[in-house]
């Protein structure tokens, strides 16, 4: 009982979006039950007079029972970081979210060999055909791919494991999906795979939540394969924040003086696993 009411406190105080996820982390650093009055923060949580306002006029003014109405009508489940099938490799990272909204079959979470598959935005029918050649034969070795929703590689991506098992983690609520044009795509996703956010439904997408949403796409995954990316792109921002996490990356090779393959080759030529077929990555594995 103890831990199902901490879960829905955590949910409480996420869903108002006030505090960072930084500052939740130390709460429950401070107060890993949340047995304090949720008005009175620890010490160690350092409050705006903004957030201390809207932290008060939120708890005056909202229920726990509204929260989880509101989640029911938008047809959204949460796990916490204290859930079993929240990724161990996930938890491990800097600053790992304290919750994940979630829409599909969180079994997913528990795929022990996530692979993330990410490029540019402008990916064209190179990246489409590479992962058309690669893709079916990971999902016949029960890799899972992850990626976060967007155009072009990311979409890609989804479309062609969607007969296997995808995670797509969203860079803003469930209830403004972004991009439109990937619609068909979220309603197979929350159908049939799994849609995961650290944004409330009601949260729309901003600039700077995506960087946010990278970190989870490397933080789940055991490795990135990147198929199409400008030398300076969010790509590349993606690839650092794996590579401090530890994780591996493979590149797939383009041709040269292709803005597209700029950072692919980079990564190549700075110790990358060349990627051209889908053994490249299972051999790396061991899954041969």
């Amino acid at each position: 009982m103890i831990i199902e009411q901490r879960d829905q406190k955590l949910l409480y105080l996420h869903y108002m979006n006030v505090l960072t996820n930084k500052q939740l982390l130390l709460w429950l650093r401070a107060d890993p039950f949340l047995e304090r009055p949720l008005s009175s923060p620890p010490p160690s949580i350092k409050l705006t007079p903004h957030q201390n306002h809207k932290l008060t006029s939120y708890i005056s003014a909202t229920t726990q029972n509204e929260i989880f109405s509101h989640m029911t009508a938008a047809y959204t489940s949460y796990i916490t970081i204290f859930h079993e099938l929240y990724p161990e490799p996930l938890r491990e990272i800097y600053d790992p979210p304290v919750l994940l909204y979630t829409k599909g079959n969180t079994e997913y979470l528990a795929v022990p060999n996530q692979l993330a598959v990410i490029g540019s935005r402008k990916a064209d029918l190179y990246t489409r055909t590479v992962l058309q050649s690669i893709i079916p034969e990971l999902l016949s070795k029960d890799i899972g791919i992850i990626s976060g929703m967007a155009k072009g590689a990311d979409g890609i991506a989804h479309e062609i494991a969607l007969h296997g098992r995808t995670i797509g983690v969203t860079g803003s609520g469930f209830q403004h999906q972004y991009p439109a044009s990937n619609h068909t795509l979220y309603r197979q996703m929350e159908h049939s795979q799994l849609l995961i956010s650290e944004y409330p439904p009601y949260v729309k997408p901003q600039k700077h939540h995506f960087p946010m949403r990278n970190r989870i796409i490397a933080g789940c995954s055991r490795g990135l394969l990147i198929t199409q990316a400008e030398a300076k792109s969010g790509t590349m921002i993606t690839v650092d924040r794996a590579l401090e996490e530890g994780r591996d990356v493979f590149a797939v090779p383009g041709p040269a003086g292709h803005p597209l393959s700029e950072g692919t080759n980079l990564l190549i030529g700075q110790g990358a696993r060349c990627t051209v077929c889908a053994a490249d990555i299972l051999n790396e594995w061991n899954l041969i």
